[in-house]
């Protein structure tokens, strides 16, 4: 059973029992490690490609690095669609390592995935690398990692992230914008637990909270249901305002704050935008991961 990973561009279908334990970097240049309970499985790294040097130069170049002068010469041309160039090679006598490189024109991004075999299987050639996508960054971009999924708008960029057990929250900005146009993200699991310990009006106040130093909630609090996908999300909104002394930092005037219950996915989502109409583009997105993955079990 497969879930869909989604980071900074790319996309790919993975086993649901790998879990992310690295992640590091932005568009340009990047780790990401997979591990499952036992051992690591998968490590994706992407990097710029140097204007200087042909595709098919740079991949035979990283392939050496990875490999070993001797063992790259044993690696093949393995192409997909939208790759212009690729190399794979397979570890002949596992345990061992299975390493594609590939250079995508639309991002100018070289993707090095090395997979971690423990017995000859064809995992990553055969059901792996199918499924891998690079997206372009001009248009609304899918994020999926562990269960926090959403659409962000084109031009959006990851600020920030933090990815705790049953509670993952990822920050969003358009870099160097004045005015600032930013998102936060926060997802809590089980939500059923946390309405016990307390009601989501104190959940919606500590998010609040968050702002509390430069902004000041205006109320009034409203109820609201928001349509996303086959299911409602319910909760509460309030807008924070920016205090009249901090006018001259050039902070953003006024915040809107959510405070959805996902029972579908027995989740709480939590919101905070500059603007409204961006912060219900993205709640109208949470969770496609999971709509996708039960279209497809």
């Amino acid at each position: 059973m497969n879930s869909s990973v989604a980071w900074q561009n790319w996309q790919l279908d993975l086993p649901q029992r790998w879990s992310p334990v690295r992640l590091e970097g932005d568009y340009a240049q990047g780790l990401a490690l997979f591990s499952d309970l036992h051992r690591p499985r998968l490590g994706l790294r992407w990097v710029r490609h140097p204007r200087k040097i042909a595709p098919t130069d740079f991949l035979t170049q990283l392939m050496r690095q990875e490999v070993g002068a001797v063992a790259s010469l044993e690696a093949k041309p393995h192409r997909l669609n939208g790759w212009d160039a690729s190399l794979l090679y397979l570890e002949p006598e596992p345990p061992g390592r299975d390493v594609w490189i590939a250079h995508h024109a639309l991002s100018d991004r070289t993707l090095i995935l090395v997979y971690h075999v423990h017995r000859r299987e064809r995992l990553l050639a055969q059901n792996i690398l199918p499924t891998l996508r690079d997206l372009p960054i001009d248009q609304p971009t899918p994020w999926s990692i562990f269960e926090l999924s959403c659409i962000m708008d084109a031009g959006m960029a990851l600020d920030g992230h933090r990815l705790n057990a049953g509670d993952l929250r990822l920050d969003f900005a358009v870099p160097r914008r004045r005015p600032a146009r930013r998102l936060t993200l926060r997802q809590i699991a089980v939500a059923q637990l946390a309405l016990q310990r307390m009601p989501l009006e104190n959940w919606l106040a500590q998010q609040q909270r968050a702002l509390g130093r430069h902004y000041r909630a205006i109320g009034p609090t409203t109820s609201v249901e928001l349509d996303c996908h086959d299911r409602t999300l319910r909760g509460l909104a309030c807008p924070s305002r920016r205090w009249r002394r901090f006018f001259f930092m050039g902070l953003p005037p006024q915040w809107m704050t959510y405070a959805l219950h996902d029972a579908a996915r027995d989740r709480l989502v939590f919101v905070q935008s500059t603007h409204d109409d961006l912060a219900r583009r993205v709640l109208a997105t949470i969770g496609w991961a999971t709509e996708d993955d039960n279209v497809t079990r």
